[in-house]
């Protein structure tokens, strides 16, 4: 089964963001599935998924052990979950591991719009991401599985003849 979607920004962005849904695993005792929505940014930069200490706490996640991150600051160890992230359109990713991060606290940036997930390769791998910025304004559209390979050049020369 193949899922899409694609968000459209009303003007030419900087910084990729959708929300999406963090899903702890199923609760054994009611067969339930805490899950919360968060502001994400896209970051092709980042190898692994990763969520704010607030996400963890929030959805009273378990650390299933600790994960060596690197980044711009060096290297830090944290703690890594497992869980489900619901991207737009019901498009899902089940039983990833992401680990903490620690991220700037902005106070002139609403709560609900602040970046608590940062979507990194393990997931846009899975998938095709293509970015666009016709008109001024940007779009970013995933699918996932990736389905055909997304050749911009052959497209080019084709409508250049």
């Amino acid at each position: 089964m193949h899922y899409a979607f694609t968000t459209r920004y009303g003007r030419r962005v900087s910084a990729l963001q959708t929300k999406v849904a963090v899903f702890s695993l199923a609760s054994r005792a009611t067969n339930s599935f805490p899950a919360k929505e968060y502001a994400a940014l896209w970051d092709t930069g980042a190898t692994n998924t990763a969520i704010s200490r607030k996400v963890a706490e929030e959805l009273d996640l378990k650390p299933i052990g600790t994960a060596n991150v690197y980044h711009a600051g060096g290297a830090s160890l944290v703690n890594a979950y497992l869980v489900n992230i619901g991207l737009p359109s019901r498009v899902m990713v089940g039983n990833i591991k992401v680990t903490d991060i620690e991220l700037i606290d902005n106070d002139t940036i609403p709560e609900d719009e602040r970046i608590q997930v940062i979507v990194g390769m393990d997931i846009i791998g899975e998938g095709d991401l293509a970015v666009t910025n016709v008109g001024g304004k940007t779009a970013l559209s995933f699918r996932m599985p990736s389905i055909e390979e997304i050749d911009f050049v052959s497209k080019t020369k084709k409508n250049s003849l």
